[in-house]
């Protein structure tokens, strides 16, 4: 399945830098490339906890 904007995605590795472990849930928010997406984190009140920009390889659509 190919990412689209809005989707909903989960982690297959930590980013310890911006303290997300394996499994948690974001949304994309923008595609750059084939590749490359912009993943929005937040937490239950709706604030985001960290803006990455990911390879496909990093997370999986759920």
């Amino acid at each position: 399945m190919n990412p689209e904007p809005f989707d909903i995605v989960e982690l297959l590795v930590s980013l310890p830098e911006h303290n997300l472990l394996v499994g948690t849930q974001g949304a994309i928010v923008e595609q750059y490339s084939d590749n490359d997406f912009e993943v929005e984190f937040s937490n239950e009140a709706g604030e985001t906890l960290a803006l990455c920009t990911l390879p496909q390889q990093k997370f999986i659509v759920v």
